[in-house]
């Protein structure tokens, strides 16, 4: 079970730090933490203590339960928006030779 609960924790600290656009450093200075611990929390080693979890949820404008619960369906859409945000990309990557292609028939 408390290995179940470290895999969460790591997974959702490690995401809301990076869609706050945190390196772990800045996290750390922020919670009075150093990057190294926050490395062993995102890594799944060790959960933090109780009386730093809320200054980790504050800074990361998250609730304290987010870090602690299983995926949800918010999660989930999550997870679709990254991978429609990759297709995207690679669209528009695609699109000058699209349409130089559609040009080259026209003429």
């Amino acid at each position: 079970m408390s290995s179940n609960i470290r895999k969460i924790f790591a997974k959702k600290l490690q995401k809301a730090r990076e869609q706050k656009g945190m390196s772990q450093r800045e996290l750390g200075l922020l919670t009075g933490l150093s990057d190294k611990s926050i490395s062993a929390y995102e890594q799944g080693r060790v959960l933090p203590p109780l009386d730093i979890l809320p200054k980790l949820a504050k800074h990361l404008e998250q609730p304290v339960a987010y870090f602690l619960g299983e995926d949800t369906p918010i999660d989930r859409l999550s997870v679709q928006l990254e991978k429609l945000e990759g297709i995207l990309e690679e669209l528009k990557k695609l699109l000058p030779d699209v349409y130089k292609t559609l040009k080259k028939k026209e003429s």
